[in-house]
């Protein structure tokens, strides 16, 4: 029978090779971060699995402090775990860390049986060391099965400016029934890809299966990274207001065009109104402009109300091509050329 010291612990600090770390797509590759940590003496030769931890201070305490730990294993009487930028990256993404956020690791050690079955000897964990990581956001790709699941080609969202970890823009979703598609962080699939988590949320899990929407159309995607949850709202545009044909009552509907990939109509415009661009005649998703002639979101569920903006007008009576130009996410744009 083997006897080992069940008592057992790490004799020295667990210890990390920087106290912080900013990451960005030049050091994907590289070892951004390394920690080490001595063995655990059990007083016998036996094989001993190390497990390094990861979690948010806020995460570790109570009952059920490390819960919601990552985990990446070592492997049998290996000493030491190093990070490429990438893989951090993702990790810090799934914690839902898009800003510099204070992370603390730990190592666990278990000893293995020579059967490989679970030990009965108790686990013995290291000291804690915090580490200060400021991971990288660029963008969100959007591939599917409307582009060929290629994400470099794929359309991408931008991140919302001043609100880390939501995502918006417009997809020309094409096809005919269910469509599929994902979420990638990067334009491949070597890194984070979002699939479908159920009830409006999406899994990190690369084998989840796709997000769907019942069939194509020009959509309004969103992601929320903070809570994991997305929407896709099928859209068409007209303009509305009494500088329009339809005044208040009746929207003047916009048509469009994928080769441009803009929507348009001609009509005739009145310059003592004025008018709104807004999706699916319904007061929910709307723009107005602000005070330097920039389109903004008037109604929006994914932002919310944003009051004071003003309406659009055009300076003279007469025939017009209006363009409403929602491409390029977060960079909306529009024109009104008299004809």
């Amino acid at each position: 029978m083997l006897t080992v010291n069940e008592d057992a612990s790490f004799s020295a600090a667990l210890v990390a090779s920087m106290d912080s770390v900013t990451l960005m797509p030049a050091n994907d590759t590289d070892t951004v971060l390394r920690l080490n940590w001595p063995a655990v003496n059990y007083g016998k030769n036996v094989a001993v699995t190390y497990t390094l931890e990861l979690d948010v201070p806020s995460d570790t305490a109570g009952s059920t402090g490390w819960a919601k730990a990552q985990q990446f294993v070592a492997g049998a009487n290996v000493l030491t775990y190093g990070f490429a930028g990438k893989d951090l990256n993702n990790t810090m993404q799934t914690l839902n860390a898009f800003g510099p956020t204070l992370v603390v690791f730990r190592v666990l050690s278990n000893v293995t049986q020579y059967n490989g079955s679970a030990s009965n000897i108790p686990t013995s964990y290291s000291s804690i060391v915090a580490v200060d990581i400021t991971p990288y956001t660029t963008n969100l790709f959007v591939p599917g099965a409307y582009q060929g699941w290629n994400p470099a080609t794929a359309p991408l969202l931008n991140p919302v400016s001043g609100k880390a970890g939501l995502f918006e823009g417009y997809v020309d979703i094409t096809g005919s029934g269910i469509q599929y598609f994902k979420y990638t962080n990067a334009p491949d699939w070597n890194h984070i890809n979002y699939g479908d988590g159920g009830n409006g949320t999406f899994s990190t899990n690369g084998n989840a299966a796709g997000l769907s929407v019942p069939n194509g159309a020009y959509y309004e995607l969103t992601a929320n990274l903070n809570n994991n949850t997305w929407t896709a709202t099928a859209t068409t545009w007209g303009i509305i207001g009494d500088a329009t044909p339809g005044g208040w009552n009746t929207d003047t509907q916009m048509s469009y065009n994928a080769t441009t990939q803009v929507w348009t109509v001609t009509c005739a415009m009145i310059s003592g109104g004025s008018f709104k661009f807004r999706a699916n005649d319904e007061w929910v998703i709307d723009f107005g402009i602000d005070n330097s002639g920039n389109l903004q979101y008037a109604d929006n569920p994914f932002f919310g109300y944003t009051a004071g903006l003003n309406n659009l007008t055009v300076p003279a009576n007469g025939t017009y091509l209006i363009t409403l130009d929602l491409h390029i996410s977060g960079k909306y744009t529009y024109s009104a050329v008299l004809q």
